[in-house]
């Protein structure tokens, strides 16, 4: 069963001609801002964690994975 997200009212600022320009090409304005807030929090995270991303794929270089291909389950 899925879930339903919560969602919350928000009060943002947006240039004037913008918002007219997106309503007469019909824009989900509360769609569009989640979907580019989405892409900017995942930018974010990857930018915080590159350094660790960069030392695990190493490590995964030098040992090999945690566990043998027996382990899998495909």
């Amino acid at each position: 069963m899925a879930s339903v997200k919560e969602k919350v009212r928000v009060n943002v600022y947006i240039d004037k001609t913008v918002i007219e320009d997106a309503k007469r090409l019909s824009i989900n304005l509360s769609n569009s801002l989640e979907t580019a807030l989405k892409s900017e929090l995942e930018t974010k995270w990857l930018e915080r964690n590159q350094h660790k991303i960069e030392i695990y794929n190493q490590s995964i270089a030098v040992d090999g994975l945690p566990f043998n291909e027996d382990d899998l389950c495909i």
